[in-house]
């Protein structure tokens, strides 16, 4: 019998099985974990096509990779099904490669929204050399069948839909225009191989299953992935099946509390009801207790007081805005009235509301944001969150952002909190992160919310202390800069060199290679150099080394070098410098001009758009190579002294813009070095060093998460500190 292996991998928190969103859940105001349903249909899917499966939510259990590999090598699985993000996805395939590499034609299935239809440079981005599958359409319907094709009749892989296959070298879709309609014919997911107990309800902290109600939203809003992976068309289960699968977590689980998934449950009157009169006519009556979704329009009050007597006990609305021209924008298709109007029936119902919004689109300015915090206060909600907007692939918000110049690189490895666009039109994003921050905490720190809480709770101690926790989430996620998010698969750093050639580069290079198995790109304009560095590093170390061409002072052509690259670096060192000689320089202004535009305006160009995407990110490291001749103005150099003065002071500035974004950002001094650009100046032989000292101390400044400037080697701090401090009377006698 095959065996296939069913995970969620190591490392944050995401709902890795809410195909729309893919919530980043640590940095959330009040959301927890959902039980990995995707998981859980697939283990019930391949169990009826004849598989033995083992299933495991490494994420949520917080469990190390070296957990996974070693239920890998005990279960010695035929197959593996991932759950990916938007936001995990390198860390993902990182963590397939080591898989794969473990065991040669192990069947690998990926599942994920962003693999819906996806276009070409989607999949540029991406290292699928190791995938067989990419499942983009609903997978608890596909996977068992997909598996037994695979095993048992590949020539019909291509007849099931919403899949990508390798077909002659190219990844080939099949059918994403239709969908499942018959949704009671799916097994339940198989809780018996789901640790329950790690998916709680915020508040009481009780096991909480996820009950998938509905797929479709008619809705057409312009920021969800939900009507194109899952179709504009209500698909609904029977009120009967419902009722079946919630009596099976009660009776044979143990639970008594549920999410209902759905886009908006509230959607279809009628059987919402059904659904409601079902309950209330079971066994289940006045035992289970449920949270649903809702648009506040199409509602009405007296489904809101069914749902309460039905044992709901909180709803949750999407209102996104309170401006009305962003509603309009949005094509949510509701008001500020509509969502007035249903917070209260809710509130009249009884029922408490968990408030969602949205920030940050393209057009909006200040008046935007105000007019949403004053909507936030208005509705007064139980729960809040308050998302930055994120342009998704295939979304029409990211055809805007990309037609308005907001997304300059990738929108992978983003989710709400981390966006990936550069602001809006009008306010840029440190604006929008601060409104964020100050929002939540004035919301959420008001004597009387706080208040209310504690009566919401009470007296319980379990809840007061739950509720505290996610205060202290709430605190630490707005108060504290946001921390390096730390790789699941214990990926090694992917280190993008630009000025390659230059041999204090490739010194560095070949460090980095041989002590951290860093993935390299090397970037300069002498690409022959390139290739044979490459080639000899590759044979060295057995680490991937890309090469790629780059010119400092082809300005217009950086964005476009940055975006081409194949995954986001961790690490970018400038290490680029044009040095002709002051002679030389002071004689010829163009010269001079290359000098300045080589050293720093180069460099400031291309940092820019890496200080943006690693701010997006909320993690890497930025490395500039500068020159102690930047400390002090001296006849011999002080037209390359000024440029490398420049781009010491601009490190600088750049590391304060950083300091709280969880980017580093390093200035390094080399001091006289034996390189091809000095070769020229005689220099003392006592203090040079070689290119692989420098490198050494570089490297060993990287891994030890440095953020500053350092000199090397060491002993030029103290020389620099003499030469700053001689008095200017004395130093023009000098023959410095």
């Amino acid at each position: 019998m095959k065996k296939i292996m069913l995970f969620y991998p190591p490392g944050r928190f995401y709902q890795r099985g809410e195909d729309r969103s893919q919530g980043n859940v640590e940095q959330s105001t009040a959301t927890s974990m959902r039980a990995p349903n995707d998981l859980g249909y697939a283990a019930a899917t391949l169990k009826r096509e004849g598989f033995a499966v083992f299933l495991r939510d490494y994420q949520t259990e917080r469990a190390a990779p070296a957990d996974l590999l070693a239920d890998f090598d005990r279960e010695n699985p035929d197959g593996v099904f991932v759950s990916i993000t938007n936001s995990t996805i390198f860390d993902d395939l990182q963590l397939v490669r080591e898989l794969a590499a473990k065991k040669p034609g192990l069947l690998v299935m990926l599942k994920g929204a962003i693999f819906f239809a996806p276009d070409q440079a989607l999949l540029d981005q991406l290292d699928l050399a190791d995938v067989t599958y990419l499942i983009g359409l609903e997978s608890d319907f596909i996977v068992g069948r997909l598996a037994a094709a695979h095993f048992g009749d590949p020539a019909a892989v291509p007849t099931i839909r919403g899949i990508l296959y390798d077909k002659d070298g190219v990844w080939t879709p099949t059918d994403f225009a239709s969908w499942e309609t018959d949704l009671d014919s799916l097994p339940f997911p198989d809780r018996s191989l789901i640790n329950n107990a790690l998916y709680a309800r915020p508040d009481t902290g009780e096991p909480q299953a996820t009950i998938a109600t509905s797929r479709g939203c008619p809705s057409a809003c312009i920021f969800c992935m939900t009507p194109k992976i899952s179709g504009k068309k209500l698909r609904l289960r029977s009120p009967e099946n419902i009722l079946a699968e919630l009596s099976e977590c009660y009776f044979t689980h143990g639970i008594r509390d549920f999410f209902f998934k759905s886009d908006t449950f509230t959607f279809d009157r009628d059987w919402t009801a059904a659904v409601c009169q079902a309950i209330l006519a079971s066994p289940l009556a006045g035992k289970i207790r449920w949270v649903a979704n809702s648009k506040t329009k199409p509602l009405d009050r007296d489904t809101l007081f069914l749902m309460k007597k039905a044992g709901c006990w909180l709803v949750a609305f999407g209102y996104e805005s309170g401006s009305p021209d962003t509603l309009s924008r949005i094509r949510k298709h509701t008001t500020i009235e509509d969502n007035r109007q249903a917070t209260k029936w809710a509130k009249e119902a009884g029922l408490l509301t968990f408030g969602f919004f949205l920030v940050g689109l393209p057009w909006e300015g200040r008046e935007h944001l105000e007019a949403t915090r004053k909507h936030i206060f208005e509705l007064d909600n139980d729960f809040l969150e308050l998302h930055i907007a994120i342009p998704y692939y295939g979304t029409r918000l990211n055809e805007i952002a990309r037609e308005e110049g907001l997304l300059p690189g990738t929108v992978l490895g983003k989710d709400y909190f981390n966006a990936p666009t550069v602001g809006t039109t009008r306010l840029s994003m440190e604006e929008i992160e601060a409104f964020r921050k100050k929002t939540l905490l004035d919301f959420h720190l008001r004597p009387t919310y706080i208040g209310r809480k504690l009566l919401q709770a009470g007296g319980n101690p379990k809840i007061v202390a739950n509720y505290a926790r996610f205060g202290l989430r709430l605190l630490k996620n707005t108060l504290l800069p946001p921390r390096r998010p730390k790789s699941a698969a214990t990926q090694p750093p992917h280190v993008l060199l630009l000025g390659a050639g230059s041999d204090i580069a490739l010194a560095l290079a070949r460090e980095l290679a041989h002590k951290d198995a860093a993935r390299l790109t090397l970037a300069s304009r002498d690409l022959a150099r390139l290739e044979q560095a490459a080639a000899d590093i590759r044979a060295a170390c057995g680490t991937p080394v890309a090469v790629r061409a780059f010119d400092a002072t082809a300005f217009d052509s950086h964005q476009a070098f940055y975006d081409s690259l194949e995954t986001p670096p961790d690490i970018v060192v400038v290490a680029f410098g044009l040095y002709p000689g002051q002679q030389a320089a002071q004689r010829d202004f163009a010269l001079a001009k290359a000098v300045l535009d080589v050293n720093l305006t180069g460099a400031a160009s291309i940092l820019e758009i890496v200080a943006r995407d690693m701010e997006g990110r909320g993690a890497g490291t930025i490395v500039g190579l500068s020159s102690p001749a930047g400390e002090r103005g001296r006849k011999s150099n002080y037209l390359y002294g000024a440029a490398k003065a420049g781009l010491t002071a601009y490190l600088s500035g750049l590391r304060h813009r950083l300091a709280k974004s969880g980017v580093r950002v390093l200035t390094v001094l080399p001091g006289w070095t034996r390189t091809r650009m000095t070769a020229a100046a005689p220099t003392p032989k006592l203090l040079t060093v070689t290119p692989a000292r420098v490198a050494a101390d570089i490297r060993q400044a990287i891994a030890a998460g440095a953020s500053g400037t350092i000199y090397a080697p060491w002993f030029w701090r103290p020389i620099m500190a003499l030469v700053r401090a001689l008095p200017e009377k004395l130093f023009v006698r000098t023959n410095l």
